[in-house]
């Protein structure tokens, strides 16, 4: 992947947009493996800087940027500076993040930066920077249309702005029907990956009928792969956190599918390879949604007590120092007589 990447960049550097010679006879255009559009954005500075290293440093640049977003989150949702630092922290010591990073480059290892700040600027109300990082983000590759798309389902049921869900939810699950169906299609014949889901059906209409109609094969490949072990790593890092905001983290439903119904077990990997990036920005995401959430709910409780005991206080009577002074005289009056 590093071979054909560095040289279909370098050919879109100068002019011949994703062009590659180096991998399976009769698919010279990178397009025909995945659909990549910010390889457009990143050629121009492939061209100032041309190797092999600024493509690494770039991507771990990029993916380190990812804490900015979590903290901004964190702060946003009242978890303090501190909190905001241990999450971000998290994210760069998080095992699934480190195995993207150091497997090559690969661009949806951008991914999980743009699609946590497209998040944070979606829930923060800003919607013309949430527009820009969730087009970054589908640039990656042709599945993180679908990852934006579930951003727009989101918008819709979660932060009621309906009008902004259904576009998002339109254009994201549209651009990743158009990357497959129309572009590959075009370039390769389609996905030249879905061998990967073969055991469905051998044309694309067989596989999406049996999706549908064949619950009894996707639980037989679901056996197969160690899903246990695949959350088990993947939500250990936040100390399962994530799922105090079960709402987020299952936004990531699209690539976890993808991932754990492939009969290909590096796709079913959580802590080395990519192919986990895309749902672990929504392992962040949830963790610090269900952090603030669970925090919330402690302060509430205690703010409840509070008014209770204050209450109750307030509603037993107070005695008169006078009254008392004399229920003490006629009390020492009785024993003396």
């Amino acid at each position: 992947d590093m071979g054909n990447l560095n040289q279909a960049i370098w050919n879109t550097a100068h002019g011949d947009w994703f062009r590659m010679t180096n991998q399976e006879v009769g698919l010279t255009n990178r397009l025909s493996y995945h659909v990549e559009p910010i390889i457009l954005l990143i050629a121009p500075f492939y061209r100032l800087f041309p190797s092999v290293e600024f493509l690494l440093i770039l991507q771990a640049t990029v993916a380190a940027l990812g804490a900015l977003p979590l903290f901004a989150l964190a702060r946003h949702r009242r978890l303090g500076d501190w909190m905001g630092l241990v999450f971000g922290v998290a994210y760069l010591l998080n095992p699934a993040l480190q195995g993207a990073v150091w497997y090559e480059f690969h661009p949806v290892t951008l991914a999980p930066t743009f699609l946590m700040a497209a998040f944070y600027f979606l829930v923060t109300g800003r919607t013309g920077w949430f527009a820009l990082f969730a087009v970054l983000a589908a640039g990656c590759k042709e599945e993180i249309g679908l990852l934006v798309g579930m951003l727009g389902v989101y918008a819709f049921f979660a932060l009621h702005r309906r009008r902004l869900g259904v576009i998002t939810a339109l254009l994201g699950f549209g651009w990743s029907l158009f990357a497959v169906l129309g572009i590959q299609s075009y370039f390769a014949g389609g996905n030249i990956h879905w061998g990967r889901f073969d055991y469905l059906g051998v044309t694309t209409t067989e596989k999406a009928t049996a999706l549908l109609t064949r619950p009894d094969l996707l639980m037989g490949q679901l056996q197969q792969a160690p899903v246990l072990r695949y959350f088990f790593q993947l939500l250990l890092p936040v100390g399962f956190t994530a799922l105090l905001a079960p709402e987020v983290f299952f936004l990531a439903l699209p690539s976890l599918a993808i991932n754990l119904l492939a009969d290909f077990s590096p796709m079913h990997e959580a802590t080395r390879l990519i192919y986990v990036a895309p749902v672990l920005p929504f392992v962040m995401l949830a963790s610090v949604m269900g952090v603030a959430r669970a925090a919330a709910w402690i302060e509430n409780r205690a703010t409840q007590r509070r008014k209770d005991a204050k209450a109750q206080s307030d509603s037993t009577p107070e005695e008169n120092p006078r009254e008392s002074a004399k229920s003490v005289k006629s009390a020492v009056y009785s024993i003396s007589a």
